[in-house]
């Protein structure tokens, strides 16, 4: 039996970027029934882009919510008839399998309620000396994982919802920081991350850009810990986070790379003993603005 889905997207501030999203959500193998365009908070022009498009494409639906992204996750849901729902941001390109590709590794394992893809990322045309030597630009190709990212994945909501029950927790809690910290920690035993479907972004630029995204997720991971003691595990100081964190080590081209990369890999270790043990986290469910990643990509 074909496929039969929809697609989530929150957006916030995403003018720059939503129409690629959108183009590449169009030109999947398997049409979704329904893209839900989700606007929290913008303040720029993303609205106006999005009733552009839709007003060509009649299966983009534009609805709005609280700012947050787990408001939007929670308005996304409501609008939905299909019980599977592909979740991307609105500031990545989808390759053109993934949502067939997901599809299929949910019909293969029943038991699977999530299944989630791997992201690969582009420094911009702009380079600075931080996105040069310290981040993992691999050129496009996806960077191997095993942990939920809000970029892109495939869920069975209703089986979220049961697990949810099963545990007697809500899905999804309106102040959470991160909810792609809180779908991995729900579907523990019940997900797959896969290579074939991946999503494409420009990779943070600057320095101040990469720690306020570190801040956001130690703080989401700190949330959860101390709400969900007998459910969450600190995934960022295990060793199977160090383990790809080495096997990614060696597919960065070039010695002065894999220097800037470990550098602020050991940066990232010591902040996140800083800031967990001192304070100094975000814990708004608001996104700050990391302008270096709101960039249209221009090579893929």
């Amino acid at each position: 039996m074909a496929l039969e889905y929809a697609v989530g997207i929150p957006v916030r501030n995403e003018e720059k970027t939503i129409i690629q999203t959108l183009t590449s959500v169009l030109g999947q193998t398997i049409q979704p029934r329904v893209i839900h365009v989700c606007v929290n908070g913008s303040t720029d022009s993303t609205t106006k882009r999005v009733l552009d498009m839709a007003a060509v494409e009649k299966n983009i639906n534009l609805i709005e919510s609280a700012p947050g992204k787990a408001n939007a996750w929670n308005r996304i849901v409501s609008e939905c008839l299909e019980n599977v729902v592909m979740f991307c941001d609105g500031d990545v390109v989808v390759n053109p399998e993934a949502a067939e590709n997901m599809g299929n590794k949910l019909r293969e394992n029943e038991r699977l309620v999530l299944v989630g893809g791997s992201n690969g990322y582009f420094t911009g045309d702009e380079a600075t000396f931080f996105s040069r030597f310290c981040t993992e630009d691999l050129g496009g190709r996806p960077i191997k994982q095993d942990w939920v990212c809000g970029r892109l994945y495939m869920a069975k909501i209703k089986e979220l919802h049961e697990l949810a029950r099963r545990l007697e927790i809500e899905l999804m809690p309106p102040d959470i920081i991160n909810e792609d910290g809180f779908l991995e920690m729900l579907t523990t035993g019940y997900r797959e991350i896969i290579a074939s479907a991946y999503n494409l972004s420009t990779q943070v630029s600057t320095f101040h850009d990469w720690k306020i995204g570190l801040k956001r997720v130690l703080a989401g991971q700190k949330q959860l810990k101390q709400r969900y003691p007998h459910l969450y595990g600190d995934s960022d100081s295990s060793m199977k986070r160090l383990k790809n964190y080495f096997n990614r080590f060696w597919e960065i081209e070039g010695f002065g790379k894999k220097i800037g990369v470990t550098s602020l890999f050991v940066l990232r270790t010591a902040l996140n003993v800083y800031y967990k043990t001192f304070g100094g986290l975000d814990y708004s469910p608001i996104w700050k603005e990391t302008e270096s990643t709101k960039r249209k990509l221009e090579k893929y």
